[in-house]
């Protein structure tokens, strides 16, 4: 069963987990098992301490409760002071952590000083909540949900169309609601939009599902046809169209518009030619925005965006709406601002608040004018496609032209864009170092769709058997470069064992790799640490 400690528990988990992903500093509510250790520190510092977090209380993202439970940790510490048993520890309490929550929340760990243990501490939970999988976000968030809803009816808040929804039993009110009650309720709502949202971007569908084969299987309407398709054509999506009007122009019956919803994942309005605006809350900088935690009408912007999410970005100065795309989100902890990160090129600093600079969403899973949309056909596509050079590879030796075409690669792993603001592309001799190169910076199963790509990572392995770990790397770069259409083979290959004063020891591999169709030999050189 759910417990009010297990809901905070949770909270804490996910918090710590956007903030390493962030590299923002962590606070005392990040690491409760921590808490317990600080006795001495709130007993001997509160005084001084209270001053500091009091001058918090409105920049916090709940500031009455704040308040409230700064207040009472105030008492708290004042009563426990007068306890004469050396031994007692107040803090050890189960409660003490999810009655003080945003006390410790608001206190910064590298403030405290921490002893060798405490920072075992700290380094464990974190390496324990970097490593969460898919069933640990499920797991905290069927707790979240759980206690919410036990929360729920304990004060009379249990709607019955839920329950009713999730073949759940309310049980009966036992006091009346109050305001803390509800700004905890809002809070376990806000975390669990946060687990959603890292359960739909970090974890992939295992199985490519037809959507079409889907609808099928689930309609429960006899009079529902859904066609196979096996093609599509876009169509510009103009102003005042309905759906039931492209599916009468395209597919002859207008009762087909439901096929052109499945195929491009349209959902109820279906059309959205308004959408909403959304002003940043600070002047625009690189590649990012920020904005505000709700918008005018106090509701919450962060369930507005998603990843891969195409938006618009205006303001007084810059008129033309610049359409960009949503690459990244992360929510502030403490003031819960949202940071967005867009594509395109690091000129948002062009967008600021002085200007009025906002940005234009539209309702997910809708179409508007400014978009293309599928049509889908139960036309088979003509199976003959050619490989054709480019025109700047044509004159290039046989062997580079085999290199293919990718997009390029900055040495940080982002992409790079032309000065037209188009993605760079690479090719020839440059895409062979850049296929390598990233070959040889994954660790094999490390891509969940591509398990096989990478070398081996001999990190941790026993320093005394130098030779199977040597054999091991060798056959490793072996099968990738062997399986790679692009390279012949490799033409020379040595892997050294080192060991000296200046750096931990490591294998230093040099290799000259033959690219396929010529005689043209790239030289590549890395180390390889294992401690």
């Amino acid at each position: 069963m759910a417990t009010l400690n297990s809901a905070y528990q949770g909270t804490s988990s996910i918090n710590l987990w956007f903030k390493i992903q962030s590299g923002d500093p962590l606070s005392l509510s990040d690491v409760p098992a921590i808490i317990p250790l600080r006795w001495p520190f709130f007993r001997d510092n509160w005084d001084g301490l209270y001053p500091v977090l009091e001058q918090r209380i409105q920049s916090y993202s709940s500031p009455s409760l704040f308040e409230s439970q700064l207040k009472a940790f105030t008492d708290f510490v004042n009563i426990q002071r007068t306890v004469q048993n050396p031994l007692f520890n107040p803090l050890s309490g189960s409660d003490v952590f999810y009655r003080f929550y945003t006390v410790f929340d608001n206190i910064l760990i590298t403030s405290i000083g921490l002893t060798n243990q405490e920072q075992k501490i700290v380094d464990t939970t974190v390496n324990t909540v970097s490593n969460y999988t898919k069933n640990n976000f499920i797991e905290i968030k069927s707790d979240l949900q759980a206690f919410r809803d036990r929360l729920s009816d304990s004060v009379g808040l249990t709607d019955p169309t839920y329950n009713e929804v999730f073949t759940r039993s309310a049980i009966a009110p036992q006091v009346s609601a109050s305001i803390p009650d509800l700004l905890y309720m809002l809070q376990l709502n806000n975390t669990i939009k946060s687990v959603d949202f890292i359960l739909a971007n970090l974890f992939a569908v295992d199985a490519v599902v037809d959507p079409f084969t889907l609808a099928r299987d689930n309609a429960n309407n006899p009079e529902i046809n859904i066609q196979n398709y096996s093609s599509g054509s876009l169509v510009r999506f103009n102003y005042g169209d309905s759906l039931e009007a492209l599916a009468q122009r395209y597919l002859g019956d207008s009762n087909s518009w439901i096929d052109i919803a499945i195929a491009n994942g349209l959902k109820p309005p279906y059309i959205d030619e308004i959408g909403v605006t959304v002003p940043l809350k600070t002047n625009g900088g690189g590649n990012t925005i920020t904005l505000a935690q709700t918008d005018s009408n106090g509701q919450d912007n962060f369930s507005k965006l998603y990843v891969n999410q195409s938006l618009f970005i205006q303001s007084n100065t810059q008129l033309f709406p610049d359409q960009r795309t949503v690459i990244n989100i992360v929510q502030i902890a403490v003031s819960g601002d949202i940071v967005v990160t867009l594509n395109g090129q690091d000129n948002l600093d062009a967008y600021t608040v002085t200007d009025q600079a906002y940005i234009r969403i539209y309702a997910p899973s809708t179409v508007n004018s400014n978009q293309f949309i599928l049509i889908p056909s139960i036309t088979q596509l003509p199976n003959d496609r050619q490989e054709t050079v480019p025109w700047f590879l044509e004159k290039s030796p046989e062997d580079e032209k085999r290199t293919g075409i990718d997009l390029r690669i900055a040495d940080t792993g982002d992409l790079l864009f032309t000065s037209n603001g188009d993605y760079a592309l690479s090719y020839g001799l440059q895409n062979a170092l850049q296929a390598v190169k990233l070959k040889l910076s994954t660790q094999i199963g490390e891509l969940r769709f591509h398990q096989g790509f990478g070398i081996i990572n001999v990190v941790g392995q026993n320093n005394q058997d130098t030779g199977s770990i040597r054999s091991a790397i060798v056959a490793s770069l072996n099968d990738q470069i062997s399986q790679d259409p692009r390279f012949d083979r490799i033409e020379a290959l040595s892997v050294n064992y080192v060991t000296d004063n200046t750096s931990a020891p490591r294998f230093i591999v040099n290799m000259q790799v033959r690219l396929a169709g010529g005689s043209k030999v790239v030289p590549i050189s890395f180390n390889m640490n294992y401690t």
